[in-house]
């Protein structure tokens, strides 16, 4: 399966401002950073986004190059509050080993739930991210400029866990 396949899947939201998935959360009760929770991939996508940019790049007026991000939305699978995900799949990295700093946050993310991630082999992203699958995590309150926006979340970074029944 191609990026192009993970193309399939249509919805999620990407932007700087995780706005919509806050409003669509409202009312749904705060959740707390300490407690893991249950997650069901309700929609993903494969979008080009721009990518970080030195310094010198920036300077010289270039263009900042864009990679291709897994965007995923996963709801909480008790209260129905919305988690925004967004993962670089278009380059991987697989380091020197598991805890490689440089290793690639999605196959990280893909270890930690269980999924195989052979070195140097690209994954089939169809196969990897499919509509209901589940996982477990933690998240915290997203921030804005370091201030907390309400009824918005992320995931705490290395907290995710395969789901089993």
């Amino acid at each position: 399966m191609t990026l192009e396949d993970l193309g399939k899947f249509r919805g999620s939201k990407i932007a700087g401002n995780f706005s919509p998935l806050g409003d669509a959360n409202k009312g749904k009760g705060p959740l707390d950073p300490q407690e893991e929770y249950i997650f069901e991939l309700v929609d993903g996508d494969s979008k080009p986004m721009k990518s970080g940019q030195s310094a010198e790049d920036k300077a010289a007026g270039k263009e900042p190059v864009k990679k291709m991000n897994a965007a995923l939305t996963w709801k909480e699978v008790n209260s129905g509050i919305l988690v925004f995900q967004h993962l670089q799949i278009e380059t991987l990295s697989w380091g020197k080993g598991p805890s490689d700093p440089f290793r690639s946050k999605v196959l990280k993310f893909m270890e930690d739930i269980g999924i195989p991630a052979p070195k140097d082999v690209l994954p089939a992203w169809g196969n990897v991210f499919i509509k209901t699958m589940k996982i477990r995590a933690r998240v915290v309150q997203s921030t804005r400029g370091g201030n907390p926006v309400p009824d918005e979340y992320i995931f705490k970074e290395g907290s995710f866990r395969a789901y089993k029944v």
